[in-house]
């Protein structure tokens, strides 16, 4: 605790200093990493622990902030960023969804996911689009057979 403190106040002196151009040290270029290690960081901390049910929900800010940061690198992934911005809240959906036995959260993820799949036909990303592809039909015959497994 004591240490998650003092990171704390370093970063938020750190912030200070470049806000009032003490220092100059701002680079656009480093907000990706950022949110990219917030991102991993809460992703460790969950899985590390053991996904608890009532604790799935913390998957979806993460998600969504590990994709973001992940494919906020503009010059690697040429991904627009309505087509990041709607796949990385789709992970986030779907990763709360698989850890959790929300039913409800089913209706939302497919909606998101087909709003993948329009994004990423509007973008010309037939290789994104042939992976969502993919990844859905995994997500479905996973849940199916955890599900017939569980019926019995």
């Amino acid at each position: 605790m004591r240490q998650t403190v003092i990171a704390m106040l370093a970063l938020l002196i750190l912030f200070t200093l470049e806000t009032f151009h003490i220092i100059q040290w701002y680079q656009a270029s480093a907000w990706p990493l950022i949110v990219f290690s917030f991102g991993l960081i809460v992703h460790i901390y969950v899985l590390k622990r053991g996904v608890r049910k009532h604790e799935a929900f913390l998957l979806f800010p993460a998600a969504i902030a590990l994709w973001m940061g992940a494919l906020g690198f503009g010059h690697y992934f040429l991904l627009n960023e309505g087509t990041m911005y709607v796949l990385a809240f789709t992970i986030g959906l779907f990763e709360w969804w698989m850890f959790s036995d929300e039913a409800w959260l089913k209706t939302p993820l497919l909606f998101c996911f087909g709003c993948s799949v329009v994004a990423s036909l509007e973008a010309g990303n037939l290789f994104l689009l042939l992976l969502l592809v993919i990844a859905g039909i995994g997500a479905y015959v996973y849940r199916t057979t955890n599900e017939r497994a569980n019926a019995h």
